[in-house]
């Protein structure tokens, strides 16, 4: 892959496969100038973030919507489109040259967030130039370094906005990406085959995606990242290989499958088996059920890190995520249910509806 180029709108780069160069294109929308406006009047009012963009920096601000009226820098996944010069990119689908471009746009962007910037509309120089016209009639007084010589970003605001402006320095030149290789040859034992290689490819893509479009993205360990391959639709052929690799069976994979589709990491662990959880949350867990009015007849136990309801067939655990998750009885085993709640009597009533949709069961 060439370098990434960045433009309003728009990242391009060009992907070389086997001789034949494609352009690859990743679309944003632009953000109006009242928008700019408006973010650095926000900007402003915030001594830090003042300081970073005079510093050539991109402020930790411009990412919280909270902190910049609303506007949002990172745009929502919906916004996002890819194209590419090839047949599969010009047909509007994520062609593996788009999915490359999209990974090194994530791995790039943690080095140097400004080139989201200049694809929104606006680089990072000419915000902090249109932040100095704003702040050009400020009168502030000059504060001295602190004793051990250092100097706050309040106090190196002060000094930037005392001192004649400068002709920024020009933007980084991005690296060379490293290219992505499609369509391998059969690699030598004991290497992953080709089409695995592709298939991880692909996932690497999927989680860069999430990154790029500011989805939240838990961290996974190596046993949850398994089933997270297996719940995709190619995964499931490699249950075999993964029961010998992870030492779990295929049963306790594929109920960790279900997990992690109604929950991701924490639910796939919460169908493993319940987390350690002191007493007295359990206990006042067990109160919120009965005080919601969702405890019907029978007793709610609570034994083995967990909320059973054995007349109803049901059960709540707790997850490593701080949520609520509901499974339902399947003879002597228990089945992840959707409807994961930070209220456990939200995640029990989840479990109710799911049993009684399946009355035959037991």
């Amino acid at each position: 892959m060439g370098q990434i180029h960045a433009a309003p709108g728009q990242l391009t780069a060009s992907v070389s496969v086997k001789k034949a160069t494609h352009k690859a294109a990743l679309h944003l929308p632009e953000l109006s100038q009242d928008q700019w406006h408006t973010l650095a009047g926000r900007l402003a009012d915030i001594p830090q973030a003042v300081a970073d963009l005079l510093a050539n920096r991109v402020p930790v601000a411009i990412a919280d919507p909270a902190h910049a009226r609303g506007m949002t820098i990172v745009p929502a996944s919906e916004q996002i489109s890819f194209a590419c010069s090839c047949p599969t990119g010009r047909l509007g689908r994520v062609c593996d040259h788009s999915a490359a471009l999209g990974h090194a746009v994530a791995e790039r962007l943690a080095g140097a967030a400004s080139v989201l910037l200049t694809a929104r509309g606006m680089s990072a120089r000419e915000l902090a130039a249109l932040l100095r016209d704003r702040l050009g009639g400020t009168e502030l007084a000059t504060l001295p370094a602190d004793p051990d010589g250092t100097v706050r970003a309040d106090q190196l605001y002060s000094l930037y906005a005392h001192r004649p402006p400068r002709k920024a320095p020009p933007e980084a030149v991005l690296e060379t990406i490293t290219p992505i290789t499609t369509n391998l040859d059969e690699p030598p034992a004991p290497c992953p085959r080709a089409t695995d290689l592709e298939w991880m490819t692909k996932d690497a893509a999927d989680r860069a995606r999430a990154l790029l479009t500011g989805q939240a993205v838990q961290p996974h360990d190596p046993l949850s990242d398994t089933v997270r391959l297996l719940a995709t639709p190619e995964g499931v052929s490699r249950l075999a290989a993964a029961a010998h690799a992870t030492g779990h069976d295929e049963a306790t994979l594929r109920t960790m499958m279900i997990g992690y589709r109604h929950g991701g990491p924490a639910g796939a662990h919460t169908a493993l088996a319940a987390i350690p959880t002191p007493s007295h949350t359990l206990k006042q867990a067990g109160e919120t059920i009965r005080l919601s009015r969702a405890f019907g007849l029978g007793t709610l136990d609570i034994a083995d890190g967990a909320l059973t309801d054995p007349s109803a067939g049901v059960q709540v655990r707790p997850g490593l995520d701080g949520r609520w998750y509901p499974f339902t009885a399947a003879g002597a085993e228990w089945h992840p249910a959707p409807g994961a709640s930070d209220d456990p009597a939200d995640a029990y009533r989840a479990a109710r509806r799911a049993r009684a949709s399946r009355p035959q069961a037991r």
